[in-house]
């Protein structure tokens, strides 16, 4: 019979076998964004397209692909709308509110093309999931390429993302875009925008921002092109290259993230501070 010893290192050697095993087999997905979109502050709404590059990492073909279109919950008669309306929830930015927007305060997304290596996938949407069925499967270690455009109004703030937040702020542009949903170990997180946020696919960002002259910009990014919106962006003793027309162009890349934020308002001002090493 084995003694105390033996019996310990026997669940020494049984455990770290698994954990060996499971750091084997761990895999995560990967995504880099390309966003462009086209602000009609007039409106409050904007054109996007995107260009998405996804990397299969896990040992599954796939054969669907799902998207997160949370600006689809701010709409009276919305999961989101119903739930806030009839459980209570600490929360009490959301309420009655979602129930009471007008249709110009409504938020909402329309995807209006989807290519997958350049062919045209068939696509369908309930309420904040879109379900995409594609047009060649991806197979274990590949990577693909989708293709969106897509129309979106943004809704006065309710919680996180609209316009004309209580603080004052123009736009406050969180879960703005068509979000890939998470694929692990357990497959597809599709899970409809009720109550919070789920968590993404890491990788990179590039995007670029087309919105009147008087608005600046701030992101949780890096400006590729400072020399051409100003604000205080630009490098000290460089001429500025501003664009013709009533718009700028504000191009932001964010390395290794699972989301891209950004704000806007035509009272921003920009300071930078010079630390003791030189850096801003």
């Amino acid at each position: 019979m084995p003694n105390m010893h033996q019996k310990l290192s026997i669940l020494f050697f049984f455990t770290f076998g698994l954990l060996a095993e499971a750091k084997a087999q761990y895999w995560q997905q990967r995504v880099d964004y390309q966003i462009n979109v086209d602000m009609d502050v007039s409106k409050h709404q904007y054109k996007g397209n995107m260009r998405l590059t996804y990397t299969n990492n896990s040992p599954d073909t796939l054969d669907k692909a799902f998207w997160h279109l949370y600006l689809n919950a701010f709409q009276p008669g919305s999961m989101m709308d119903v739930r806030s309306r009839n459980i209570a929830d600490p929360d009490a930015r959301v309420s009655d509110r979602i129930f009471k927007l007008k249709p110009e305060e409504y938020g909402w997304m329309k995807i209006k093309a989807l290519q997958q290596n350049g062919k045209p996938t068939v696509f369908k949407h309930s309420e904040t999931i879109l379900e995409v069925t594609l047009a060649e499967p991806i197979l274990p270690g590949a990577t693909t390429v989708f293709e969106l455009t897509w129309d979106a109004q943004v809704p006065l703030q309710v919680r996180r993302n609209g316009r004309d937040s209580k603080e004052g702020i123009d736009y406050s542009m969180a879960q703005w875009y068509p979000k890939l949903c998470e694929y692990d170990q357990m497959g597809w997180h599709a899970n409809p925008y009720i109550a919070r946020e789920f968590y993404g696919v890491w990788g990179d960002f590039d995007v670029k921002i087309s919105i009147d002259k008087n608005y600046v910009v701030a992101a949780g990014g890096y400006l590729q092109n400072p020399q051409e919106v100003g604000y205080g962006y630009e490098a000290k003793g460089s001429p500025l290259i501003l664009p013709a027309g009533d718009k700028l162009l504000w191009h932001f890349k964010t390395p290794n993230v699972h989301d891209f934020c950004w704000a806007a308002d035509r009272d921003y001002t920009q300071t930078s501070i010079v630390a003791d090493d030189g850096s801003i």
